[in-house]
């Protein structure tokens, strides 16, 4: 960033830019590192707080601090400033989480991770914001493409990192990562970002924003909340999406004789990588063919692939098919983002991100549930498909939902189609 306050017409492209450029790529990693750095010391874990419920407990427990806190975080954004909320989130992440190196019991354990998923859902929130107030148009859509590909980077590299730490420190080197993630990230807002007020006027070239604050009932609360609902009922959806290939193509491939360790591996970061890479692709895809069309091929080949999980076999296919759900995943997850932060006024950018993250670990915490349901009902391979045509008729109403006339006035006004 520039010296002074930086805006979406034109960023100094400084080393002060790309420091902050980090920090505003990097929210979906905090939040993914959250979980994913745990995993590898689960057994261990689980002898020493009493049993594998305890442990699951104690891993689990972060994400419903990131739905409770992305409620909220918002509103407090809008209270003390992006950079000032940037500092203080990541302080209290790097401090609740790295105690797990201290705690022994599973309710002190539970309590810093429940906490280290609020710092980690602050930070989102602020990182999200801070790119809204920077970049409008097709480089905010790459910008938050770049969110959801570092992500799933995040969810390969996060268990060979915390494998090469146990082995030099123990089972609680784990705990070291966050650490070390929020230091680095403390150093690069402290060094590159500069304070943007939230309540400014909505960014030149920011056509829906402009639309948005053009409509005196979507400046209050009120137009707000329903402007924004729609999109988190959507993002909802895809947090259930999202989470499918992991908490539940596992069971689908030890059921086909292929669980074995390096096998999962093989299909699961296959998903990542057609993820990393469809979410990089968001930006140009949806400048070639519009946001409407990008969003619904990406949302067909993901539920195609989650249907094919369900009934294809052998290894080939299977990966064929996390393949098609993971390009599906980079595609919507962008989209949700991307959109929500479009259609919401400027001075209410802090206020969407944190409930677009809050509804989005509100369906990654429900798709166990959903998933036992289904697959009670249907059976374990028949529920995949089921899942995907019911997913499709749910996320149906959002989809088709068109502005109100008002609004559709609005934007006409300003350019947007």
């Amino acid at each position: 960033m520039s010296s002074t306050t930086p805006t979406a017409q034109s960023p100094t492209r400084d080393w002060r830019f790309w420091f902050a450029y980090a920090v505003m790529i990097a929210p979906n990693a905090a939040v993914g590192l959250t979980l994913a750095a745990m995993p590898p010391i689960l057994p261990e874990l689980a002898a020493r707080l009493g049993g594998e419920h305890a442990a699951q407990l104690v891993v689990s427990v972060a994400g419903f601090g990131m739905i409770v806190g992305g409620m909220f975080s918002g509103r407090l954004l809008e209270r003390f400033g992006i950079r000032a909320f940037t500092v203080v989130s990541l302080l209290m992440y790097g401090v609740f989480g790295t105690l797990g190196w201290f705690l022994s019991s599973a309710w002190s354990m539970g309590l810093s991770r429940f906490a280290l998923g609020m710092g980690g859902v602050f930070f989102s929130t602020a990182a999200l914001a801070l790119t809204a107030a920077t970049f409008s148009g097709p480089a905010r859509s790459r910008v938050i493409g770049m969110q959801q590909a570092t992500s799933q980077v995040v969810n390969v590299c996060a268990v060979f990192i915390v494998g090469a730490l146990v082995g030099i420190t123990g089972w609680r080197g784990a705990f070291l990562l966050y650490a070390a993630f929020a230091i680095a990230l403390l150093l690069m807002t402290v060094l590159g970002v500069r304070e943007v007020q939230p309540h400014a006027e909505p960014d030149v070239g920011d056509s829906v924003s402009k639309s948005a604050a053009a409509v005196p009932d979507a400046a209050r609360p009120a137009g707000f909340g329903r402007i924004i609902a729609p999109i988190c009922a959507l993002t909802t959806l895809m947090g259930i999406l999202t989470v499918i290939p992991m908490a539940q193509l596992p069971f689908v491939l030890v059921d086909n004789g292929q669980g074995s360790a390096r096998l999962v591996s093989i299909v699961l970061g296959i998903n990542f990588v057609f993820a990393a890479a469809s979410a990089m692709s968001f930006a140009s895809f949806k400048v070639r063919f519009g946001k409407r069309p990008t969003f619904m091929g990406g949302l067909t080949c993901g539920l195609i692939g989650i249907a094919a999980m369900g009934i294809v076999q052998g290894m080939v296919p299977s990966c064929v098919a996390a393949a098609l759900a993971g390009f599906g995943t980079g595609i919507y997850n962008t989209y949700v983002f991307d959109h929500g932060v479009e259609i919401s006024p400027a001075a209410y950018h802090g206020r969407a991100a944190g409930l677009l993250f809050a509804f989005m670990f509100f369906g990654a915490a429900i798709n166990p549930l959903v998933a036992g349901v289904f697959e009670g009902l249907f059976g374990l391979h028949h529920a995949f498909p089921v899942m995907a045509v019911v997913a499709f008729f749910c996320g149906l109403p959002v989809i088709l939902y068109r502005p109100s006339p008002a609004r559709q006035e609005a934007a006409s006004l300003t350019g947007h189609r």
